[in-house]
């Protein structure tokens, strides 16, 4: 497609997370988030609240904690409504006990502490502590 010039659109999105979600391949959803983030900065694509929700959605179900924070920042600035009962329960189905007992200061290394402080970000946003 970019080879084509061809600019993706939302469905082609949509459609691409729905196939890899379904997979269970949430890694190649954090590639497309990064190739959505591009093509707003161009101003080729214009993205739907539903497809960002997906994306939490997906990255919550992936455990991938700071694209959620980053999907939310831009939810943020486009003043859109995130549904953080969802998530939540997402949340504690899935990674409840992520991170629980854990303090910056037992981190083993500087990556764990970033993953930390996102869960903890997360945690704090949906309103578990």
């Amino acid at each position: 497609m970019q080879e084509l010039k061809i600019h993706p659109t939302e469905e082609t999105f949509t459609c691409m997370i729905n196939v890899y979600s379904s997979l269970g391949m949430f890694r190649n959803i954090t590639f497309l988030w990064g190739d959505m983030k591009r093509n707003m900065d161009n101003g080729n694509l214009v993205v739907s609240r539903d497809l960002y929700e997906y994306l939490l959605l997906n990255f919550v179900r992936g455990g991938y904690f700071e694209r959620v924070m980053e999907v939310i920042n831009y939810m943020k600035e486009h003043s859109m409504f995130a549904d953080k009962w969802m998530y939540r329960s997402e949340f504690l189905k899935l990674h409840k006990n992520l991170y629980r007992n854990l303090k910056a200061s037992e981190a083993r290394t500087y990556a764990q502490r970033k993953r930390l402080e996102y869960v903890q970000a997360f945690r704090k946003w949906v309103g578990i502590d």
